[in-house]
């Protein structure tokens, strides 16, 4: 990671994808779709973690997570996942991004969705 990079930046689908691809078989990159559930069956990021941001106990599973590895946060439009990210570092989480305009956006750069 260069030193020029921010912990909690607004990053584009395709530079997520690029990081992604590059960190595969790494735990410590983690892909967090924080829409519900019936929006992540009708698509999601490869190997998403569906934490939905909507329900009563998304701030108390925020807390059981490891807040050292690297999350790449989305939602359908980016506002959620942004909030999200927000909270993430509020609790002490080392390194979180909004991928900029959610799943929305990264359909429409025409990166893989997984159902």
């Amino acid at each position: 990671m260069s030193a020029h990079k921010k912990e909690f930046e607004e990053i584009e689908p395709k530079e997520v994808f690029t990081i992604l691809e590059k960190h595969r078989d790494d735990p410590d990159f983690v892909v967090l779709d924080v829409r519900t559930p019936e929006e992540y069956d009708g698509g999601h990021i490869e190997n998403a973690y569906l934490l939905n941001f909507k329900s009563g106990s998304f701030e108390d599973e925020l807390e059981n997570m490891d807040k050292n590895k690297r999350y790449y946060v989305y939602c359908r439009t980016g506002r959620r996942s942004r909030k999200a990210v927000e909270l993430m570092k509020e609790r002490g989480y080392s390194e979180a991004h909004n991928v900029i305009g959610g799943i929305d956006k990264w359909k429409r750069s025409r990166l893989p969705v997984e159902k």
